[in-house]
């Protein structure tokens, strides 16, 4: 693997100030060979001004354009910010995304309690875009129920048998006290999206002290066989532990127990090549700070560490939280200032990889992309 090009696709230096911070990055490359990227912004990374953005290139990443600016904040009245979007393309320009909107009524409650680290009300909304992410239309909510604490994972996944799998995990209600139960699931629609099916769950320790957070999950296009990946932490120990690694049924409802995949890391996005290799795009925020491009042959059986890629290495130094131990509701507070992450991997006609992540400092944080040979 080596990077080939790279570039800036949004630079929020030069932005107003409810877009200076950007995360929750989501990569699209459509039929027709345009590139879109939905990300989050606000004036902050937990902020109550958050909403989507979605920029196109037609040229590979030299130029870009803004085709959608944010929702309405108000749902049914109530104020809210839109903290992720995630795109998947059916008949060519025709996209359905999934949206997730959290209650900011108040809005000077933080994301996560800081006293029960339960996090405030959310909804998963489902709509479509006829004209490649400009409009949306048709909002419908999906049903997370009894699952509470909701936050989307990823885009909808077109499953072989020509079903939709829409992915998201739950955690806890704001003001509860409880230890917490977190779960990484699925919902499976059998009409394109109108309806969503019962919870399939991907992972869940049913201890409690390993949890599977932020799922990243990939189709084999050979076999429809799923793969997700998880940043993975280990309440007893107080620290993160190796990334780890399930696999799933083509239809989405049988998984397998999560096992190590053999290296440390947070956030991992897996992409499943045409020629069956898998390639891992991850977060590696331990010393070096940095974002890594790794191969596997066997679809995340092994990987080969020995070639991987690092494609951005941070300049700001060790970030927060990732000395050793950490106490569980500092995560919220670390996650807040970390300077780099969220990359989200696309396939390009010419067989190269197109990644495109949020990397800044603490005055700013813009969305860069960098294109990789294979």
């Amino acid at each position: 693997m080596k990077c080939i090009n790279q570039g800036v696709l949004f630079d929020s230096t030069a932005a107003p100030t409810h877009r200076r911070f950007c995360s929750f990055t989501n990569t699209l490359i459509l039929s027709d060979g345009r590139i879109l990227v939905a990300f989050r912004s606000g004036s902050s990374k937990d902020a109550a001004d958050e909403n989507i953005v979605i920029r196109v290139t037609s040229d590979g990443g030299n130029a870009w354009d803004t085709v959608f600016d944010g929702f309405e904040s108000a749902v049914e009245g109530r104020r809210g910010c839109w903290r992720s979007g995630y795109m998947t393309e059916g008949e060519p320009g025709c996209l359905i995304g999934c949206f997730n909107w959290f209650d900011r009524s108040d809005p000077s409650r933080p994301l996560a309690n800081p006293q029960t680290q339960g996090t405030l009300p959310s909804r998963l909304f489902v709509m479509e875009s006829f004209d490649s992410g400009r409009s949306w239309t048709g909002r419908r909510e999906v049903n997370t129920k009894p699952y509470s604490g909701i936050a989307a994972t990823g885009p909808i996944l077109k499953l072989v048998n020509g079903q939709l799998a829409l992915p998201y995990e739950s955690w806890k209600d704001y003001y509860d006290t409880s230890p917490g139960k977190h779960h990484a699931i699925l919902r499976i629609s059998q009409d394109n999206g109108y309806t969503f099916g019962p919870a399939v769950i991907v992972a869940h320790d049913p201890s409690g002290n390993l949890l599977f957070w932020d799922q990243r999950l990939a189709v084999h296009p050979k076999t429809g066989a799923l793969a997700g990946m998880f940043w993975t932490h280990e309440r007893a120990a107080q620290q993160d532990v190796n990334i780890h690694i399930a696999w799933g049924s083509p239809d989405g409802k049988t998984w397998t127990k999560p096992v190590d995949a053999g290296f440390a890391g947070q956030i991992t996005n897996p992409l499943v090549l045409p020629d069956g290799r898998t390639v891992a795009v991850y977060v590696h925020r331990h010393d070096p700070p940095s974002l890594r491009a790794v191969l596997s042959e066997d679809f995340g059986k092994t990987w080969d560490l020995d070639h991987e890629l690092v494609f951005y290495a941070s300049q700001t130094g060790r970030e927060a939280g990732t000395g050793g131990r950490r106490n569980f509701g500092d995560y919220w507070s670390d996650m807040s200032i970390w300077n780099f992450g969220h990359p989200a991997p696309g396939l390009l006609p010419t067989g190269d990889l197109f990644v495109a992540f949020y990397a800044g400092d603490a005055n700013s944080m813009s969305l860069r992309w960098v294109r990789i040979g294979l």
